[in-house]
């Protein structure tokens, strides 16, 4: 058998150590404490007026992360915990930073002196970006659930006004040099492209196509599907609807679209002044990611991608499905021209060249201009580049470089001063410095620790990746837009396809299928078969899609399909914003909808002549998705196809839709699986359900059954995410607040914790029906004791998050088993699971009759046998298990035994489960009980 030395042991101790955090600790292969919400970054860094710090989302770990960049290269010197999911941050001052929470619905005002959150405004549904604009000066803030711009004093932290903007998910911000303008972008911006229905375009007004036509071995009459059709303000019969074959189709769709890209504001009066990109030709973009203001000439930027859903048929779109390209707006003129930002592709062979896969920018999710408006800076998220180019405008506007960065790049930003290039990488947590000069690296940063279990960031890439396509700027990401839906419809029909006949009663699948809406990817797991029409067995069966579609020479391998399928797996809805914090309903009098009343006849009341409820198939008892993954055969449906029951967790987010002569829309598309329906009641009316009678009973109760659907659980509760911050002063509303948070977590719907900054050292409690402190010395407290710390300069942040999340984002950060105050106390990193205090001075709280500690690991290295020595404050089980590095368990020396207060040793004998000696090596033993873990490395030698 190997055998180490003494002084090799030490070594590999060390190196031990150093893997630990990955492999146990840091980054699990499946991670309890992490729920991935997948939240895209819009503005992550900024610069503070003095041009010497810059301020660095940590979106995974929900913290801020401060730089000071006067040295040769960026140094972290402060973290501070905001809001669940930070995706902005913008400095109001050189003292203070405002942070957008896109998970917390809020805006951490930050005091960049003292490190730590000083308040938080409560701004609504999903907001994105800040920025500080006007005269006096305000706080701007997109709320893209609420699609409204809403304008906050910074100083009383009150709101002046909101702001409706007519677009969809108000995201990006940019502001003019004077302050004077504001500029947002639309992130779900529209194509100008809408749907008829299958009723709606009769079976021999179907147009033909004879590039490709449908293979005559198919059954000879395909099903009545949609129709795509684009606004144009040309054509044969004027401005109006037409397919892309050039037939008018304005009789069937008499409303019109807004599909605004960008939207001015005047800051004088807080009113939308202008709007760009709504006409077809100057389209900017269907997703607005990237704005940005040329601080010289007053340019406008915006980048994204452009979706091609006008054109029909899968082989048509095959590696081609969305534009990457950049729209410039001249402030005078109003006017937009476009750039392409592939231009060197070739989209008529398929797949392309390695020469254009190396060159290739996708996914443009940020922009940024130099201090002297002379360069714009394109992160490439797809392809991991940095497009570099002159802003002149329009085909002018060339690319004079493709710079390799850290992976995902997000966020850019020019350091004039310093001749350097910021950089945010989102994949490994990472900020990266470039030299303005040759692009050469400068340095690289961590942004802080990243809890990201190791399947999402392996399986990122191939979910983000330009290199699954054909030319390298395409991915799943391109219309699953981070993990959810770009808000389109998509006619992927394969005329040549093969038809899959079905088991009676279901009638097979035509390869023809029609127009689609994009299905978000978020909590697919574990509802049966997949896609609307259940033609995909489970998610392993979209493969073949990289090639008929992204247009690859060959499928993912299967370990990269797995890496894929394990990301995708991990994707979350956010919390339905229309339920109450107690994750009850809303209920109103009789004559007004009232989703209370509504959930109550979608659980209760039989709705056909089998006794069926709603729940029957779109099953929702205990915060299911609203689907029992089961197919129903056409017939049944009113439909012409058999399709699978559609969870219903996303319901809210398709408002926008009207149906109606005269209508101008924000949206295209509705409900159902292809977006012609306008309205929730008009898919139950379509459906032929029985709703009761009188009609004015049918009536009030569909009204009700969509105000529930409208609120209907996303299976995260609506607490998640919220925070409350007190100062000290009488805040009552604040305090009912809490008391409903901890409601919340004491019926398990989350975890809660308190950070603050208490006699100048950051502090966190932890709820579990008491505040346990971290430090392990200190008593826990009630309620009233924890406020009472509260106080100007001292303030506490209460933050509810996801059930098993609280420890690691309250107490113990790194997830070592030492607590974050015992680690600042001993001097050691709680941001780091390498760095923890010795062993021996370990202790945690156990409740009045004591400390629970791992007290020693010895002998340390060991050849036969090792104790390990722990103390508990109360009786209750305990768990010690023994982990190789790599996180197997090797053996299991207690489980879940009771055992009483006091202390305890537990002998290991060197062997594994199978009874055989072990290797020689590094292991780790952790103890567990109900009042925490502790895990800790051991060296064997024979």
């Amino acid at each position: 058998m190997r055998r180490i030395s003494l002084v090799l042991a030490v070594i590999v101790l060390a190196i031990g150590v150093s893997v630990a955090p990955r492999l146990l600790t840091s980054r699990p292969a499946t991670s309890p404490d992490l729920v991935n919400f997948e939240s895209p970054h819009v503005h992550p860094i900024a610069m503070t007026p003095s041009r010497d710090r810059l301020l660095v989302v940590n979106t995974p770990d929900a913290r801020l992360s401060v730089f000071d960049i006067t040295g040769p290269a960026p140094v972290r010197i402060g973290e501070i915990p905001v809001g669940l999911d930070p995706i902005s941050v913008s400095a109001l001052d050189d003292s203070t930073a405002w942070v957008v929470n896109l998970l917390s619905d809020d805006v951490c005002v930050v005091n960049l002196n003292t490190l730590h959150v000083r308040a938080t405004v409560r701004v609504g549904d999903e907001p994105g970006d800040v920025v500080f604009a006007g005269s006096p000066l305000r706080a701007y803030v997109s709320v893209g659930g609420e699609d409204v711009v809403k304008v906050y004093d910074p100083v009383t932290l009150t709101r002046t006004t909101t702001i409706p903007v007519n677009g969809r998910v108000p995201r990006a911000l940019a502001r003019n040099a004077a302050g004077s303008k504001v500029y947002v972008g639309q992130f779900v911006a529209g194509n100008q492209t809408t749907v008829l229905s299958a009723s709606e375009v009769p079976a021999d007004s179907m147009p033909e196509d004879l590039d490709f036509p449908r293979d005559p071995g198919l059954p000879a009459t395909p099903p009545r599907v949609g129709l795509m059709v684009l606004w144009q303000g040309f054509g044969s019969n004027g401005p109006g609807w037409y397919d892309m074959y050039g037939n008018f189709w304005s009789s069937k769709a008499k409303y019109t679209l807004r599909d605004a890209n960008v939207s001015e504001i005047q800051t004088a009066t807080n009113t939308v002044s202008r709007e760009f990109g709504k006409a077809a030709s100057t389209t900017i973009a269907s997703t607005v990611m990237g704005l940005a203001v040329n601080p010289v000439s007053g340019q406008i930027a915006a980048t994204g991608t452009h979706a091609r859903s006008q054109f029909r048929f899968e082989p048509r779109l095959v590696g081609y499905l969305v534009e990457t390209q950049m729209g410039f707006i001249n402030d005078a003129s109003g006017t937009v021209t476009i750039r392409v930002l592939d231009p060197h592709v070739n989209y008529d062979v398929v797949p392309g060249t390695q020469a254009e896969v190396d060159s290739a920018i996708g996914i443009p999710t940020g922009v940024t201009f130099s201090g002297g408006g002379g360069r714009a800076y394109v992160t490439s998220f797809a392809t991991n580049k940095l497009a570099v180019l002159n802003p002149v405008g329009g085909a002018a506007s060339t690319i004079k470089a493709r710079v390799t960065t850290v992976a995902g790049p997000t966020g850019v930003l020019e350091d004039s001063l310093r001749g350097r290039v910021y950089v945010v990488g989102r994949y490994h947590n990472q900020l990266q410095t470039l030299s303005t000069a040759d692009f050469s690296q400068v340095a690289l940063a961590s942004i802080g620790f990243d809890p990201t279990p190791d399947e999402i960031v392996n399986g990122r890439k191939f979910f983000y990746g330009g290199f699954t396509s054909a030319h390298g700027d395409q991915a799943c990401a391109s219309c699953h837009v981070f993990g959810d839906t770009d808000g389109i419809a998509w006619n992927l029909g394969e005329p040549s396809g093969a038809f899959i006949p079905g088991t009676p009663p279901l009638h097979g699948f035509d390869p023809m299928k029609g127009p689609l809406m994009t299905q978000s990817l978020r909590q697919i797991a574990n509802t049966g078969v997949l896609h609307w029409r259940g033609d995909r067995a489970d998610f392993a069966a979209f493969n073949p899609a990289f090639v008929s579609l992204m247009g690859r020479s060959t499928s993912l391998p299967d370990s990269e399909m797995t890496a894929l399928t394990d990301f995708v797996m991990s994707l979350t809805y956010p919390p339905n914003p229309n339920q109450h914090l107690d994750r009850t309903f809303p209920d109103a009098p009789a004559g007004q909808p009232s989703a209370e009343r509504g959930r109550q006849f979608f659980f209760n009341t039989p709705v056909d002549t089998g006794g069926l409820t709603c729940a029957s198939c779109h099953t929702a008892a205990g915060f299911a998705p609203g689907t029992n993954g089961t197919m129903i055969p056409y017939e049944r449906l009113g439909e012409f196809q058999d399709f699978k029951v559609p969870q219903l967790r996303n319901l809210y987010t398709k408002t926008g839709f009207r149906d109606s002569a005269g209508a101008v829309n924000k949206r295209g598309f509705g409900y159902t699986h292809d977006g012609s329906v306008d309205r929730l009641i008009a898919v139950h009316d379509s459906a032929g359900f029985d709703f009761g009678s009188p009609q004015a009973v049918a009536d009030a109760n569909r009204r009700d059954l969509a105000a529930y659907l409208l609120a209907f659980d996303t299976g995260i509760a609506p607490a998640v995410g919220v925070q409350v911050t007190f100062n000290g002063t009488s805040n009552p509303t604040g305090e009912a607040r809490l008391d409903s948070l901890i409601q919340q977590a004491s019926a398990g719907n989350c975890d809660l914790f308190a950070k603050g900054r208490i006699g100048g050292q950051p502090r966190g409690w932890l709820y579990g029906g008491w505040w346990r402190p971290d430090k392990s010395t200190e008593a826990v407290l009630t309620k009233y004791q924890l406020l009472a710390l509260a106080g100007l300069g001292s303030e506490l942040t209460f933050t509810a998050v996801p059930t098993g999340a609280g420890t690691r984002m309250g107490i113990d950060r790194d997830r070592d088993g030492a607590l974050d105050g015992d680690e600042l106390d001993a001097a050691t990193d709680p941001g780091d699971p390498a760095s923890f205090p010795a062993p021996t001075a370990d202790v945690a709280p156990g409740g009045a009759g004591g400390a629970f500690g791992l007290r020693s690991v010895r002998p340390n290295p060991f050849r036969s046998n090792a104790e390990i020595e722990f103390s508990l404050g109360r009786a209750g089980a305990v768990d010690v298990v023994v982990y190789d590095i790599l996180g197997r368990q090797v053996r299991s020396l207690a489980r879940a035994q009771r055992m009483d207060p006091g202390p305890h040793v537990v002998r290991w004998d060197g062997r594994g489960t199978d009874g055989n000696r072990i290797g020689a090596g590094v292991y780790f033993v952790r103890v567990r009980t109900e009042a925490g873990s502790y895990t800790r490395p051991l060296v064997h030698l024979e």
